[in-house]
């Protein structure tokens, strides 16, 4: 198998570069795959919709804030 360039497997994902980078950094950190070719090559052979990726990091990096009720005084 040759080598892929990445600016081909961003078109055939209809992916923006930044988000494509992002999510092959992600694909990496969650040890999916152990480097950005393989991140590149996971993509193009999976067909991987990289806003769905992208929307997984936000998720994650996402905290709940809780939020109290104001208490009543009892008159």
């Amino acid at each position: 198998m040759g080598a892929r360039h990445p600016q081909a497997t961003i078109s055939k994902l209809s992916a923006n570069k930044n988000e494509f980078i992002l999510a092959a950094k992600y694909l990496i950190k969650q040890g999916i795959v152990k480097s950005p070719g393989d991140a590149i090559r996971y993509m193009d052979e999976h067909n991987t919709n990289v806003s769905e990726i992208v929307e997984q990091i936000i998720t994650s990096k996402q905290t709940q804030i809780i939020q109290e009720e104001p208490e009543q005084e009892d008159e």
